[in-house]
C-alpha cells in the first residue's frame, strides 16, 4: 500500500491533500495563539495613556469579521504620551489633570466605526501654575478655547483608528501563517505522520 509523506501527497494527490488539509485547519487555531498580540496591542495603546477592558476579535473572512476594543482614557495621560499637545495647550492639560477629564471607547476596525463619550468638568477647575495669577472667568475661557481648538476627541480617535487598523492586519496575517499548507505540512512532519492510499479508499496513518 503506497505511503506518502505530506509534501508528496500535495504534489502528487492534490485532491487528497487538499480534503487532510481543510479537515486540519477545523482545529489548527484550537489554541490561545492570539494572546502574545493582545498582549502586545494592551502595551502599545498602555504608552498612549488608552486602557483597554475587553478585547474581542474573530478571524473567518466572513461579514462578522473584524477586532474590537472597549477602553478608556485619561484625557491628561493621553497628552502626556503625546507633548506636543501640552506645549500647545499647556492650560488644558493643567485643567484636564485637575478635573480627571475621560473618554470612554468603543473601536471596531469594520470601517472604523468609533463611539466615543467624554466626561469633563473643565468649569470646575482653578487657575494654577503660570496660569494662577488669572481670575476664574479668564482661566475658564481659556480652557475651553484651548479644548475646542485641540480637537482632542478626534485626535484620540484617530490613535486608535490607527492602531486597531494595524492590531487587526497582525491578527490576520498570524492566522493565515498558522492555518497555512506551509503549516500543516510542517505539523504532519513534526508528528511523524504519512499518508496511505488504497484505491479509492482514503485514510491517515499516524
Amino acid at each position: 500500500m503506497p505511503t506518502y509523506t505530506p509534501e508528496e501527497l500535495r504534489s502528487q494527490h492534490p485532491k487528497r491533500f487538499e480534503k487532510e488539509y481543510q479537515k486540519w485547519t477545523e482545529y489548527a487555531a484550537d489554541y490561545d495563539w492570539a494572546d502574545y498580540i493582545k498582549e502586545d496591542f494592551e502595551s502599545q495603546m498602555q504608552v498612549q495613556g488608552i486602557h483597554v477592558d475587553r478585547f474581542t476579535w474573530d478571524i473567518s473572512y466572513s461579514q462578522g469579521d473584524g477586532a474590537a476594543f472597549d477602553g478608556h482614557v485619561m484625557v491628561y495621560q493621553w497628552m502626556e504620551a503625546n507633548p506636543q499637545y501640552i506645549e500647545r495647550y499647556p492650560a488644558l492639560y493643567l485643567a484636564c489633570k485637575a478635573d480627571g477629564s475621560y473618554m470612554t471607547l468603543r473601536v471596531s476596525n469594520r470601517g472604523f466605526h468609533m463611539h466615543t463619550n467624554v466626561t469633563e468638568y473643565l468649569y470646575e477647575t482653578q487657575p494654577e501654575g503660570v496660569f494662577g495669577m488669572l481670575d476664574d472667568e479668564a482661566w475658564v475661557e481659556l480652557v475651553t478655547e484651548q479644548w475646542g481648538t485641540a480637537g482632542l476627541e478626534e485626535e484620540i480617535k484617530s490613535t486608535c483608528e490607527r492602531f486597531m487598523s494595524d492590531m487587526y492586519d497582525r491578527l490576520r496575517d498570524e492566522y493565515e501563517n498558522i492555518t497555512s499548507e506551509d503549516a500543516f505540512v510542517e505539523s504532519c512532519e513534526c508528528n511523524d505522520i504519512t499518508f496511505e492510499i488504497e484505491g479509492e479508499e482514503h485514510h491517515v496513518a499516524a
